[in-house]
């Protein structure tokens, strides 16, 4: 017996093929079953005219700071997208000493349409560095998975400090430090 039947839906399943009627059913938290599903299920819902999908990866997303507050992370979660990668601008904000976090909140203010103001007061600052951010981030149940990369911008601030804001030149030193970091 499934958990779940999406049926009578159009599944466009992903794979490029034209989409089908089918059915999927869900067990355990998992698609166990695409196509026919004959088997009953606790839960069925009615999806004729209707196209089921899989959920959709958004693959450049500036929820850094918003994930450390917000389980939705709406709009993207309302929109059909399951998995949110962040830190593809190189804004972000992991690593980050305590004394630079405006310093980031105005880098990704400048790149993203996102209030300081907002930021400073919605991010717990729960880190210091990255491993830390990521930790702090898991602690929150979200409605959407998530994939995070090392922001560069941010590592060069971590390193760098007003030096990187400027626009100057890592050292060869410095350079090792951030590799040292990743």
């Amino acid at each position: 017996m499934y958990d779940l039947k999406i049926e009578g839906g159009t599944v466009i399943d992903g794979t490029g093929r034209a989409g089908y009627r089918g059915d999927v059913a869900v067990a355990g938290g998992r698609i166990v079953a695409v196509g026919e599903c004959p088997d009953a299920a606790a839960t069925t819902l009615d999806a004729e005219g209707a196209i089921v999908t899989p959920g959709f990866v958004d693959l450049h997303t500036h929820y850094d700071g918003q994930v450390s507050w917000d389980e939705q992370l709406a709009p993207s979660s309302l929109h059909g997208v399951t998995t949110c990668v962040m830190g593809s601008c190189g804004v972000g904000f992991a690593p980050v000493r305590a004394s630079d976090r405006q310093r980031v909140i105005d880098l990704m203010e400048g790149v993203e349409d996102i209030p300081g103001s907002a930021l400073a007061e919605g991010i717990t600052w729960r880190w210091e560095t990255f491993p830390e951010y990521m930790d702090a981030i898991d602690a929150v149940p979200h409605a959407v998975d998530f994939a995070v990369q090392v922001p560069h911008d941010v590592l060069r601030v971590y390193v760098m400090g007003e030096r990187a804001i400027a626009g100057e030149p890592a050292t060869d030193d410095e350079v090792a430090r951030m590799r040292g970091l990743v």
